[in-house]
């Protein structure tokens, strides 16, 4: 299973790991991003990033994966977290620093960027 790590705007690494969207997902609480490949096939840009206290349900039917795959998603980045404080602490960091385009940030590949990955197995 491969894993991408990003760098919030706190400075902090946080630690995905990446699944296809068909995957079966357990009912952990968790932080999650749809995301699409980087430039060049390296790292992964998110598209979006949420928090849940249940995944599986989340997952099941989530309202924003279809423009998420029309951006290009093609994977789910999953950071499980029990604590409800910490995963809304992981959401904003990362939102922040990452500035998802459809959380209302602006799409880094069309500003010539690229993801702010910090590394990927």
């Amino acid at each position: 299973m491969s894993e991408a790590i990003f760098r919030g705007v706190s400075g902090r690494l946080h630690r995905f790991r990446v699944h296809r969207p068909h995957d079966q997902f357990g009912e952990a609480p968790a932080v999650y991003a749809f995301a699409r490949p980087g430039l060049g096939g390296r790292g992964w840009t998110p598209l979006f990033v949420s928090r849940t206290g249940n995944l599986s349900k989340r997952l099941a039917t989530h309202e924003q994966w279809p423009e998420a795959q029309l951006l290009g998603a093609t994977h789910v980045l999953v950071l499980e977290q029990d604590e409800r404080d910490a995963r809304e602490y992981v959401e904003a960091d990362i939102v922040q620093a990452l500035r998802p385009v459809m959380n209302g940030g602006v799409d880094v590949d069309a500003e010539d960027k690229g993801p702010r990955l910090v590394w990927a197995a």
